[in-house]
């Protein structure tokens, strides 16, 4: 069963702008729960639901509302095509997203992140294979435009 990731938005009933009670009452507790305070004050928030094979951040600077969403399962799909575990070769050869953008080269870690801007996504290439896709919510500026 392959889960579909809608740009923007997030998957199945998860949303981005969600709190961590929604989330919790949706997906139950998470495996794991990490926080990371920065210089700045500011607080991420991170569950980790190891069997779904997601990671989902809620920043301080965001009311803790679900502004981040990683899968590392490949059981995501988007646009209906499956790109976790492809070799990096296979991923730019199959992959049909018109503005694909290299964005950090890590060679010191044998990774790369590619986004595609338009449909707000980040997918991180580690050891030669696709490890992981990010998903954002819509900015207008430096504005989040929350799914309804």
């Amino acid at each position: 069963m392959n889960i579909a990731l809608i740009p923007f938005v997030g998957f199945g009933q998860i949303k981005f702008g969600q709190d961590m009670d929604q989330v919790k009452q949706l997906l139950g507790e998470p495996t794991e729960t990490t926080r990371e305070k920065h210089d700045d004050g500011t607080e991420d928030v991170s569950f980790l639901y190891g069997e779904k094979g997601i990671e989902l951040s809620f920043m301080s600077e965001d009311d803790y509302k679900l502004g981040l969403i990683s899968c590392y399962a490949p059981i995501y799909s988007i646009d209906s095509q499956l790109f976790l575990g492809k070799t990096e070769n296979e991923f730019l050869n199959e992959s049909n997203f018109s503005d694909l953008e290299l964005s950090d080269d890590f060679a010191d870690l044998k990774a790369k992140d590619y986004t595609v801007n338009s449909k707000g996504l980040s997918f991180w290439i580690q050891d030669g294979q696709v490890h992981s896709i990010t998903l954002f919510p819509k900015y207008e500026g430096d504005n989040i435009i929350w799914p309804e």
